[in-house]
This record gives structure tokens, sequence and C-alpha cells, in this order.
């Protein structure tokens, strides 16, 4: 009987809270209207994401594969750029050397020599050039030419093309 009393007592409890509290109105329905223009923000957002990564995913392999001095001598002009990731002046002349080679006809292969990486040190040590140097080779990896500095694009243009013809 016990039970039975503090259940009743408990129900009793329950229904003037209930009274006692405002009533929750019930939410309107979705228009299917709503639900599409809803489905696509997420869609478009699901595309945007998948974007980015795939954008992320080319450039960390073009700059992986530019990182891949073993390229060298196999039949290319190439252009290695001895650079330090954390030095401005590398990133100024890489963006120089980027446009020079966008706006060149020839298909000159460009490695990147990082210092801080053992084979790129063990390059510039071969080379005997400092960072912020762009260093031409022919297809068979014979040195040709070093570049020191930032160098305007229109500049390394005429250098790539006097020396690795």
């Amino acid at each position: 009987m016990k039970r039975s009393n503090k259940r009743k007592t408990q129900q009793k409890k329950r229904k003037s809270n209930a009274s006692q509290n405002p009533q929750v109105q019930a939410k309107k329905p979705v228009s299917r209207r709503q639900a599409l223009g809803t489905m696509g923000l997420y869609a478009g957002g699901a595309v945007a994401v998948a974007a980015g990564g795939a954008w992320f995913i080319s450039d960390f392999r073009g700059k992986l594969a530019e990182g891949d001095l073993s390229q060298i001598g196999q039949g290319r002009p190439t252009i290695v750029q001895i650079h330090d990731p954390s030095c401005p002046l590398c990133l100024q002349l890489q963006k120089q050397t980027r446009i020079a080679l966008r706006n060149s006809d020839e298909d000159y292969q460009y490695l990147v020599a990082n210092i801080k990486t053992e084979s790129g040190a063990a390059f510039q040590s071969r080379m005997g050039q400092p960072h912020v140097t762009l260093v031409l080779l022919d297809g068979d990896g014979t040195f040709l030419h070093a570049i020191n500095g930032v160098t305007p694009a229109d500049e390394l243009q005429a250098q790539f093309q006097r020396y690795l013809r």
C-alpha cells in the first residue's frame, strides 16, 4: 500500500508541476521548401569541405614531388631552388620562380632542395651555394648556372631561356 500511495503522490506532483508550467507549443511542421533549402546549405557545405580537402591533398602531393631530388638528371632541364622554408627571401624567390615558370613555354622541371632536410642540405653542400639560390641543371644533372638572391620573374625567365636551351 505504501508503494501505491507514493506513486499517487508522485503523480499528483507531476500534474501540479505541469499545470504550473505553461504548455510548450507544438512546433510548426517544416515545409518542403524549408527542408530542401536546409539540405541545399548542407550539400553546399559538404562540397566546399570536399573541395578544400582535394586542394590540400593536391598541394601536398605537389610539394612532396618538388622535394624529390632523385628526379635530377633524368633528361629534363631542371631548376632547383636551395630553400629554407622559414626564410622570407626564399619564399619571395619561390613566388617569382613560379610566376616565371607559369609564363614560360618550356618544359622545365622545378624542384626544391629544402635545407632543413638531409637530402636538401646534401644538395646545397654539393653545389656550394647559399640558400635563396636557384641552380640551373641540364637534362643530365650537370651544373650550368646559379642565380643568387630574389630576382624578378621576367629576369628569371630570360635566364632560364639563356641557360636551359
